[in-house]
């Protein structure tokens, strides 16, 4: 009896023993099935739409926004498209809706190639339709807005075009032009060595960018192509203050990062009510680098200029999103300008404008950071950042 019993055990192991094997083997097979799926799906894109698998709400949830105007679009709207070589051998594709030939808003981005999108931690590498879902977030009816970009890479030009196509914006004025000059790492575009002929290529880039996009519009924002998140109502809020403050003609934001909570660094004010102290040698110090500077105190004009600025992180403190906080200098992740700056002459230096003479180069002030030094000089332009809670965020990884 006890022999029969222990048989009957070693048979019922037996048989648990099989059914786990063949439900092993059984599922083998779908477990590598949707493993090979999901990194079909992250590497490939395969939806060719923005997708960032940084959470499990981002993997699996879809497209993160959608575009809330389609009932403001004729189903009828008729569209015009044309490509052309530009005399200085550019080549221009531009589509406009005939039905609205005056759009209020240019939105400006620079893309030197499939790097600029750049991307986050724990997510695929960006491309031109996560920067298409990026400003589908700003909830701005795209029926008033055109959109211009300017690219070095022949691949991101026709990817452009056809994203484009998705989205009913009022105009869009591509422009492929080949880097005519020697090209900067990305990786390296911080390095001191390189920052002054970078940033005056990036100045005439946006230059050429501006003068070329820009028609009939009141608003232009510029906005970085690894900018990956931009707070709600933010454009709303500067189109708001520009139309309600005749003062008010450049404005930015703050822009952060994972690890940085204030990445760019050419947004300050200048604190200028500073006591004198004395310096390292005893003398006080008479250098004031808000009015000229002689040649002979240039040496230490840079360094007290670097001292006394208040960056957008300590002049936003305890403000609220609807103040306005005077700045002296702007960056370019996130910026707006009145158009008609633009239209009496306002553009970014591609050299140090602050102390120019006719014999020799400033010492401060090149692309974003000298902008601001020229538009003073014009009604209506105040430089300004917003307060509160305002703000963009850069991506994590360049």
């Amino acid at each position: 009896m006890a022999q029969l019993k222990a048989l009957n055990i070693f048979g019922n192991l037996n048989g648990i023993n099989k059914f786990n094997r063949f439900n092993g083997i059984r599922l083998g097979p779908i477990i590598a099935a949707v493993l090979f799926t999901l990194v079909l799906f992250y590497t490939t894109e395969f939806r060719r739409r923005s997708w960032s698998c940084k959470t499990w709400a981002t993997c699996l949830g879809g497209r993160p926004h959608s575009y809330k105007h389609w009932d403001d679009v004729d189903p009828d709207l008729r569209v015009d498209s044309f490509e052309k070589t530009l005399h200085d051998g550019t080549v221009f594709f531009h589509r406009q809706t005939v039905e609205n030939s005056s759009p209020e808003t240019l939105i400006l981005v620079l893309a030197q190639d499939a790097d600029s999108w750049s991307k986050d931690y724990l997510s695929t590498r960006r491309n031109i339709y996560d920067f298409l879902d990026l400003l589908v977030s700003t909830d701005l009816d795209f029926t008033k807005v055109t959109l211009g970009l300017m690219t070095s890479s022949r691949e991101e030009y026709d990817k452009a075009v056809k994203a484009t196509e998705r989205f009913p914006f009022a105009r869009v004025a591509l422009y492929f032009r080949e880097e005519q000059k020697p090209k900067f790492a990305y990786a390296d575009r911080h390095k001191p060595i390189v920052q002054r002929q970078r940033r005056a290529r990036i100045a005439s880039l946006r230059n050429y960018l501006m003068l070329r996009a820009l028609r009939d519009e009141q608003h232009l924002v510029w906005v970085d192509a690894d900018i990956v998140e931009i707070s709600k109502g933010i454009v709303q809020t500067m189109m708001r203050h520009a139309n309600k403050h005749r003062g008010v003609g450049i404005m930015t934001a703050l822009c952060s990062q994972t690890r940085a909570h204030n990445y760019d660094k050419n947004a300050w004010a200048f604190r200028r009510q500073v006591d004198e102290s004395a310096s390292e040698d005893g003398n006080k110090t008479a250098l004031d680098i808000m009015g000229p500077v002689a040649d002979d105190q240039l040496s230490a004009a840079v360094p007290q200029l670097s001292q006394h600025r208040v960056y957008v992180s300590e002049l936003i403190e305890n403000t609220h999103d609807n103040d306005l906080l005077h700045v002296d200098s702007v960056g370019a992740t996130f910026l707006y300008m009145r158009a008609h700056l633009v239209r009496q002459g306002i553009t970014f230096p591609a050299s140090n404008v602050v102390g120019t003479t006719w014999s020799h180069d400033g010492w401060y002030g090149i692309e974003t950071e000298g902008i601001c030094y020229l538009a003073s000089q014009l009604e209506g332009g105040g430089c300004f950042v917003l307060g509160g809670t305002h703000h963009v965020r850069h991506a994590d990884i360049s």
